[in-house]
């Protein structure tokens, strides 16, 4: 069913150990064996975890009761009294299908930068950033204990912060970096907090003990400080606080999504995404597609027990999920930058899939992270080949007619955005990858929203409504870049100052023509092609379909006494939901793609028209409803006047300006006077030490007289 301990530890261990030859070998081994060194690991590494994914999910060795995981304990990491963390491996169908996902996109980008990235000075360096990169999600995902998680978790966190400013000669890309970084931080606080508090509360921080004694209701055994209602179930455990007694998986609920919300690009810690396309296109692929911001909702899946019984969390889930996937696509509606709607795509589809979690789907959430992982990579990597072939264009108004000139990558990205739209024909199994995960969250939403789950019926509108605007922005990159006639623009005289990484390339050899990327980039994009196409049709019945009950098993929790979550499936292809319900995604998508193509294909300059005309709305939209402005205005600008107040007044008026030389002077003169007292004279010693005997004698005896 699963690889040997030996292949995965070296799925899991090798691509660190290629960063680590790569980046502090280079000078050693030259560039290329670098490229190679950590290419051939990573292939290496997604060939044998897509070997195990398929076997896994059509071994024929499932059982719905027989709950499979695998552990390969390493070492012990910590051991401090009861605080006891060990590296270990975790080898169930949420770390399976994750590693496939994280290795075989990351192994492909790999082989992608050797052509991207082929001018670059630094290429040893930048491949070895992006395999340890792939190493720490690895570490993440396979993580045994939420000590480990939070290891890979600051690792991916760490490894995104130097690859999105990896052109450290723009002033653009250090920004970047440090807000995705900073904001990142805002969340790991609240990942922090919940993982003490779960500690707190379990005295372990090791998944099986916790998430078991959640399952099986014996929080009595494993956390004494816990007190429960009459009902006595894991919903009804709460802890006294202040005489007010909390719902502690509530709490920990919310403060572990607040860690998931800055890592997957949440409403309100969102503003980082968009940022991060100042790293080079590869790196957006790695990052955007299957790996740093799908570890948010990998977190929530994986922990499903205390969110099954913490329902105020999962509402507030539900809400951010279903908010982020409306926000982000109607800002997409509004970007020219060929990277940046993509990455607002992203940002919508993370919304998808946080309310699926949020209402409960978690397998649905699961399986739209899988498919996404290909059509967005493919997206992504098709958008870099757009931009290499356009000399370093990205403002897709200066594109156009580049169709006839890139026939590859038009055709790849045709497919991803098809499959991003979701195209497919209900009640049957023709469509591309996204019409099978996609429209299982939409149909599941609905099915517990008329079944009172919090915030579902919201959840449902609000994807129908990013539905049609994916479908309208995904069509409008399309007709922008692809079709009609190519810009009358001094695009390549300027090219650099839109450039997505600054370096000279073949310009002169083509004349200044768009032309098609190399084979070492074209053949990632027929890859991921395929995975667009096909990989919602071949996974739908292990993901959900009839048999996801066994191939979840053990590694996603419904509980039993929730028959609508557990039963979610069933009741959304099978009865309560109306037939409406399955045709209206096609119905939004197909009206997405008939205003798209009325207004940028047939009437091109009517786009533009309503841009300049646009008003209030599109400002706010084409502006990110205005979020890195507010934030700049108040965090960023009260942080700084924060600091400029106790720099001024704290330390210059206060510190500097008691005593002569200020608090410090006077400290160093108090110290000079005390040292002048240790003479090494051991008579000046014992007159101090008859001094103070007769001063606390005297202290004694008029205490002894005043209670006389």
């Amino acid at each position: 069913m699963t690889l040997p301990d030996p292949l995965i530890l070296f799925i899991v261990l090798a691509p660190g150990i290629a960063a680590a030859i790569a980046g502090l070998f280079q000078r050693f081994i030259g560039d290329r064996v670098a490229m190679l060194v950590t290419t051939i690991t990573v292939g290496s590494a997604g060939i044998l975890s897509l070997y195990q994914l398929f076997a896994y999910a059509f071994g024929g060795h499932h059982d719905a009761h027989h709950h499979f995981q695998h552990i390969i304990h390493l070492a012990r990491w910590i051991d401090v009294g009861q605080f006891h963390a060990d590296w270990a491996i975790r080898v169930d169908a949420m770390s399976i299908v994750m590693m496939a996902v994280i290795t075989s996109v990351s192994g492909l980008v790999h082989l992608y930068s050797w052509g991207y990235m082929s001018e670059d000075p630094h290429k040893a360096r930048f491949f070895s950033y992006l395999s340890l990169f792939t190493f720490m999600m690895l570490m993440l995902v396979t993580g045994d204990n939420l000590i480990q998680i939070f290891f890979g978790w600051e690792g991916v966190g760490l490894a995104s912060y130097l690859l999105i400013g990896f052109w450290f000669h723009k002033d653009s890309a250090n920004s970047a970096s440090i807000k995705a970084f900073v904001t990142n931080r805002v969340g790991d606080f609240g990942l922090a907090l919940g993982i003490m508090a779960a500690f707190f509360v379990f005295g372990t921080v090791e998944l099986n003990p916790m998430l078991e004694a959640i399952k099986e209701n014996t929080f009595e055994h494993v956390a004494p400080i816990v007190s429960f209602a009459e009902a006595a179930t894991p919903r009804d455990a709460s802890i006294d606080f202040l005489g007010y007694g909390v719902p502690v998986l509530e709490l920990i609920g919310v403060l572990l999504f607040i860690g998931a919300m800055g890592k997957s690009a949440q409403f309100f810690l969102h503003v980082w995404l968009p940022d991060a396309m100042e790293g080079p296109t590869p790196v957006s692929a790695l990052i955007h597609a299957a790996t740093m911001v799908t570890a948010g909702v990998y977190l929530v899946c994986l922990l499903s027990p205390i969110y099954e019984y913490a329902p105020y969390a999962s509402g507030f889930i539900a809400l951010i999920g279903a908010v982020t996937a409306l926000y982000a696509a109607t800002v997409g509606m509004a970007q020219n930058d060929i990277k940046r709607v993509i990455a607002f795509s992203t940002c919508s589809q993370l919304g998808y899939m946080f309310f699926a979690a949020g209402v409960g789907a978690y397998q649905a959430a699961m399986f739209h992270l899988f498919t996404h992982a290909f059509f967005k990579a493919l997206l992504f990597l098709g958008a870099g080949s757009v931009i290499h072939g356009m000399h370093h264009e990205q403002d897709m108004r200066r594109m156009g007619g580049v169709a006839k000139y890139m026939k590859v990558t038009y055709a790849a990205m045709m497919i991803g955005t098809i499959a991003i739209i979701g195209l497919g024909i209900p009640h049957t199994k023709f469509g591309f990858a996204g019409f099978f995960s996609k429209d299982a969250i939409i149909e599941t939403a609905f099915a517990a929203g008329i079944s009172g789950v919090s915030f579902a019926q919201l959840a449902f509108w609000f994807g129908i409504i990013a539905a049609l605007l994916t479908s309208f922005y995904s069509w409008r990159l399309i007709y922008m870049t692809f079709h009609g006639p190519m810009a009358e623009s001094d695009h390549h005289d300027d090219a650099h100052a839109h450039a997505d990484d600054g370096h000279e390339d073949d310009h002169h050899a083509h004349g200044g023509k768009p032309h098609e990327s190399p084979l070492v980039m074209l053949v990632p994009l027929i890859l991921l092609s395929v995975g667009a196409v096909f990989a919602g049709y071949f996974f739908y019945d292990a993901f959900v379909g009839h048999h996801y009950e066994e191939f979840w098993s053990g590694a996603i929790y419904a509980a039993p006494e929730n028959h609508v979550l557990h039963d979610k499936y069933d009741v959304a292809h099978g009865g309560i939901n109306p037939g409406w319900v399955f045709w209206a995604p096609l119905v939004v998508t197909i009206l997405g793609f008939l205003i798209a193509t009325f207004t940028y294909l047939f009437n091109r300059g009517l786009g533009k028209r309503i841009a300049d005309t646009g008003g209030p709305l599109h400002a706010l939209f084409a502006n990110k409803w205005y979020f890195d402005e507010i934030y700049q205005a108040t965090f960023v600008r009260g942080t700084k006047v924060l600091g400029d107040f106790f720099w001024k007044v704290g330390d210059r008026k206060i510190i500097d300006g008691f005593g002569p030389d200020g608090l410090s002077g006077l400290a160093k003169w108090g110290a000079s006077r005390l040292s002048a007292m240790h003479t090494g004279y051991l008579y000046h010693y014992a007159f101090v030490i008859l001094g103070a005997a007769a001063v606390f004698g005297a202290v004694i005896l008029i205490n002894v007289a005043g209670a006389n």
